[in-house]
């Protein structure tokens, strides 16, 4: 198995308890991404649902590194049916055949899901969190 790390971003901690759950699992690296935007309370969920229907730009900032890390797994949400602003920043800075990918959200799924290693959908709505989390695990330890 290649050396796994999990990268997430959060705006409401639901990305950080997925990612902590897959990284404990796995004995590896976590690192958190952030855009340095305040998202909090309505007007922050607001700009969050606007930025990701505009599609809008936004810089991100590792809060920690990534050495030995040479497969990923990027946990984020879906925001207004789209990838939050800073994962697709994100997805656009590694290659996406070296990229497993967990989105989170009520009941949607991410559309573009070409040349992930696997792309994962935890939906809020039907509860199948920590199904998906062991669907990927054991994929993962059996490589």
């Amino acid at each position: 198995m290649n050396k796994l790390g999990v990268i997430y971003f959060t705006r409401t901690n639901n990305s950080k308890r997925v990612a902590e759950k897959i990284s404990n699992k796995l004995s590896c690296k976590l690192v958190q991404v952030t855009d340095n935007i305040n998202y909090k309370g309505i007007f922050g969920y607001l700009k969050a649902g606007s930025y990701s229907m505009r599609n809008k730009h936004v810089d991100i900032e590792f809060l920690s590194d990534l050495d030995g890390v040479e497969e990923y797994i990027f946990v984020g949400p879906l925001w207004a049916g789209g990838l939050a602003p800073a994962m697709r920043t994100l997805i656009k800075q590694f290659p996406r055949d070296k990229v497993h990918l967990v989105v989170i959200s009520t009941e949607s799924h991410v559309e573009d899901r070409s040349g992930f290693l696997s792309v994962h959908d935890i939906e809020n709505k039907t509860g199948n969190e920590d199904q998906v989390i062991e669907g990927l695990v054991n994929n993962l330890q059996n490589t």
